[in-house]
């Protein structure tokens, strides 16, 4: 299966997870009250947070190699930057360089 097609796969999941954000059934959108439409709807679930878990992945990936700090990677996320750092430092092969903002001349 392409990722264009994932992607789509993911469009339709999500759109059947109207209405599960609401605890009511009865709520608009409202969602099925059987054991089946709940479990349907925890695949749904699960399908989408790892398209959006690939999707987190390379962009933290191209965040850093295009130089963001892990700092702006946190802010960017709402973690703290050690938390992104943990999650993510294996990313790297190569640390993106930072420049100097001047270099000193010997005394």
């Amino acid at each position: 299966m392409g990722a264009r097609w994932r992607w789509q796969d993911g469009r339709r999941a999500w759109q059947r997870l109207n209405g599960w954000h609401q605890r009511d059934p009865h709520a608009t959108p409202g969602h099925a009250t059987t054991g089946e439409a709940a479990l349907k709807a925890l695949e749904d679930v699960h399908f989408v947070r790892a398209l959006l878990d690939t999707a987190e992945l390379n962009a933290v990936h191209t965040a850093r190699t295009a130089g963001c700090s892990w700092a702006q990677i946190a802010v960017a996320l709402h973690l703290s930057k050690q938390s992104a750092w943990e999650k993510w430092h294996e990313l790297e092969v190569d640390p993106p360089t930072v420049l100097a903002s001047s270099p000193t001349k010997p005394s």
